[in-house]
């Protein structure tokens, strides 16, 4: 998304049975069965690790280029998966590039967007497929949907100077709402829509430098929308309109994109993200449960995103934003219905000189820690010091850095209690459980040169007490650990050095 999303709504009002064996009676349950952290609430790899995905959006840029891709370069990867630590890559697909006219898929688009996923994949970092939109269509501004995919009621459309003021053009209110019709004569938007996530999965099914799919971003609810809401947080008791088209346009095109990918990828994580505005403020949504119909264990995970509309329309933050307290308990509330994990796919987008953006984004990163969640920073790139962007144009980082970049834990080995990074006194702590059927260490990202210039200590704790080893790669920033499986509870701590 860009800046000032919500700055139009403001002019307007200022998410056992036991093991048979071949005998008549069943077998006894073994006295302490192997374990693996909760398949319902974590992502996890091939041993059973907990994996924390942490990284940025790549590319803003992609929604401007005449090709659609962030023009990525090794130099690119090599800052985002070892300078950054970033094990994470929400990137941008355009559907308009996608799919240029009605049912032709540009192969040479989907090879692009390959390579670009091998050369992230290969520097160590995990590619999410964003089927990107703002403001419908490149038509009307932005960037999503094709042309022909259009279906505006011949309503009037005039382009506004303050690209968010197109949203409340009748052409655009009525191409959402069209799209978003389970009835009538546009649903053949939707399985346009379907055949090109259905491709893309397809090409990528079994590819393990992909964990997954996020279905649209920020999906716009068209006459639905709610303006009120989307700057107070406050809805009517039933929740309105907007739980009208969450439960009745939403979460059924969901269904139909999760059941369309899983006729051609069993296997990877599917992302769904809230309705575009007031739920990235800290309000509710209304979604109902996303099924999966995978065997075993479902793969989908919550997708939403953070901005504070307050700030955004002001250009700064005050001083006690309640944004991100007010997301928290949104989103916790939601995780018990959809029962799956949950990645902030995006947050910041705003100027680093703005008045208190220091504290709010120092909110936001130790409430996404209490959360045990991962996140993904909009967007990955160049800029000016007093931008949104993680580096200079000449490769130096912006002051943002500073605190963006912090210790995290990218894999877990069991399941997750908590972890905090303390700024002040840098000290970080994780704690876990070990769960016995988990294979590998557990891997933390330390900014060595960032956070630790002078060194730092390690330090686990374990009950029962227990031997432990630790090795840590200076080329990459991972520090491995590994403890006696056969106790449970570890507590891990760096700090740093002094003297």
């Amino acid at each position: 998304m860009s800046t000032h999303r919500f700055a139009l709504w403001l002019s307007l009002v200022v998410g056992a049975s036991a093991v048979a064996s071949g005998c008549d009676s069943p077998a006894p349950p073994p006295a302490n069965p192997p374990t693996l952290p909760d398949a319902t609430r974590w992502i996890t790899d091939d041993g059973g690790r907990v994996i924390i995905l942490r990284g940025a959006n790549v590319s803003g840029s992609a929604k401007n280029d005449p090709l659609r891709s962030p023009n990525l370069t090794d130099a690119d990867v090599e800052r985002i998966a070892h300078h950054y630590g970033f094990d994470f890559a929400r990137y941008l697909v355009l559907w308009d590039a996608l799919e240029p006219q009605p049912g032709q898929i540009d192969a040479a688009y989907v090879e692009r967007i390959a390579a670009d996923v091998k050369r992230l994949g290969d520097g160590g970092v995990r590619v999410m497929l964003d089927m990107h939109q703002d403001v419908y269509a490149a038509r009307f501004c932005c960037d999503g949907a094709p042309s022909w995919a259009i279906r505006d009621d011949g309503q009037p459309f005039q382009l506004q100077t303050n690209w968010a003021f197109n949203y409340v053009e009748p052409a655009v209110i009525h191409a959402f709402d069209n799209f978003f019709a389970p009835t009538g004569p546009n649903t053949d938007l939707q399985d346009h829509y379907a055949l090109a996530w259905k491709t893309l999965a397809q090409r990528f099914a079994g590819d393990p430098h992909v964990i997954g799919y996020d279905l649209m971003n920020e999906p716009f609810s068209g006459s639905y929308f709610d303006v009120v809401e989307a700057v107070a947080r406050s809805s009517p008791g039933d929740g309105g309109t907007s739980k009208v088209f969450d439960q009745t346009r939403l979460g059924p095109f969901y269904q139909k994109m999760t059941d369309a990918i899983r006729t051609v990828d069993a296997d990877h994580w599917i992302f769904f993200e809230p309705r575009y505005g007031a739920p990235a403020n800290g309000s509710p949504s209304y979604l109902p449960t996303i099924r999966d119909s995978r065997s075993g264990s479902p793969r989908i995970v919550m997708a939403p995103h953070l901005y504070s509309a307050s700030a955004e329309a002001s250009g700064a933050f005050a001083a006690d934003d309640p944004t991100p307290s007010f997301w928290e308990k949104e989103r916790k509330a939601e995780m018990a219905i959809q029962k799956g994990p949950l990645v902030m796919g995006e947050w910041w987008d705003f100027k680093w000189s703005a008045p208190n953006a220091e504290p709010f984004t120092k909110s936001v990163l130790d409430m996404a820690d209490r959360m045990s969640i991962g996140w993904a920073y909009w967007s990955y790139g160049a800029g000016p010091p007093d931008g949104d962007a993680l580096y200079a144009a000449d490769g130096s980082d912006n002051p943002v850095v500073a605190l963006v970049i912090r210790p995290y834990p990218r894999t877990i080995a069991g399941e997750p209690i908590g972890w905090s990074y303390d700024a002040s006194s840098r000290a970080f702590d994780l704690k876990f459980d070990r769960r016995s059927a988990v294979v590998g260490p557990t891997e933390i990202f330390v900014p060595e040169a960032l956070v630790y210039p002078s060194g730092w200590t390690i330090t686990v704790d374990s009950d029962p007490p227990n031997t432990w080893s630790s090795s840590f790669d200076t080329s990459t920033g991972i520090l491995s650990v590994s403890v006696d499986p056969k106790t449970e509870h570890h507590h891990v701590r760096l700090t740093p050095k002094t003297g």
